[in-house]
């Protein structure tokens, strides 16, 4: 993943609304959940969540999957785990490397 795209994606952590929204659709598993389903357990309308998934989806951060003729969410775990181990990798790992003194 570029540096450019992964900072794309890390802008979709950019409301506290859609952080939310991640937590509770990993909580919730490759099961998935429905707009209402989700609504609920945010506590919040569907008109209110709306946009945030719109952004999540089109960051490619969820994926909504046409079940029973209802929309199911599910977060893209491939997506999360690339960005945040590509992170880690490139900024933990390498600054912990470039702080160790000469061997």
């Amino acid at each position: 993943m570029e540096p450019k795209e992964a900072a794309h994606i890390f802008g979709g952590f950019a409301t506290e609304k859609r952080v939310r929204l991640l937590q509770v659709l990993m909580t919730e598993g490759d099961q998935g959940v429905t707009i209402l389903e989700l609504s609920k357990l945010m506590e919040s309308t569907v008109a209110d969540i709306g946009m945030a998934l719109e952004s999540l989806a089109g960051l490619g951060m969820i994926n909504i999957s046409l079940i029973n003729n209802e929309q199911v969410l599910v977060s893209n775990r491939k997506v999360l785990n690339s960005v945040f181990t590509q992170f880690y990798e490139r900024y933990v790992v390498q600054n912990k490397k470039n702080s160790e003194p000469p061997s």
